[in-house]
C-alpha cells in the first residue's frame, strides 16, 4: 500500500487530517523497513518438508513449483495452502490443489490473474510473461 492509498482510505473513514498525519508519521519508520525486508526475500522456493513432500502427489508438487517460480503467488499464500494439506484424508491431488488456491488465492485476484493460475495448473504457458 501506498501512503497516499492509505491516506485516502484513513480520510474514507472518517479520520481528521491531523490525525492521518500523526497516524503515518507514528508508522512510516516501520513500514519503510517493512518494504526494504520484502525486497531482500529470496525467490527461491523452500523445500517441502518429508510429510508435505508425502501428502502432495507428483503432479500437485510440480504445479505448485510452478506457480512459486512463476512468483504467481507469494510465500505466504504457498505457505496457508502447506497448511491446509492436514484437512484432505489421503494424497493431495490437481484436484484439491486447485481447490485450495481458487479458496486461498484467487478469491482475492482479478479474473486475468486466476485464468493464469489455471493455465499454469493444466501446464499452458502461454499466458506466462
Amino acid at each position: 500500500f501506498s501512503e497516499s492509498r492509505i491516506r485516502s482510505w484513513l480520510s474514507q473513514k472518517g479520520y481528521s487530517n491531523r490525525d492521518i498525519d500523526a497516524a503515518i508519521q507514528a508508522v512510516r519508520p516501520r513500514y519503510a523497513f517493512a518494504r526494504e525486508i520484502a525486497h531482500d526475500v529470496p525467490t527461491s522456493p523452500r523445500q517441502l518438508s518429508s510429510y508435505e513432500s508425502f501428502k502432495l502427489t507428483q503432479g500437485a508438487r510440480d504445479a505448485l513449483a510452478r506457480l512459486d517460480l512463476y512468483e504467481l503467488i507469494d510465500p505466504y499464500e504457498r505457505e496457508l495452502i502447506l497448511e491446509r494439506l492436514d484437512q484432505f484424508e489421503g494424497p493431495v491431488g490437481m484436484e484439491e490443489l486447485e481447490y485450495l488456491l481458487s479458496w486461498i488465492v484467487c478469491s482475492t485476484r482479478d479474473i486475468e490473474h486466476q485464468q493464469t493460475i489455471l493455465n499454469v495448473l493444466n501446464g499452458k504457458r502461454q499466458n506466462v510473461h
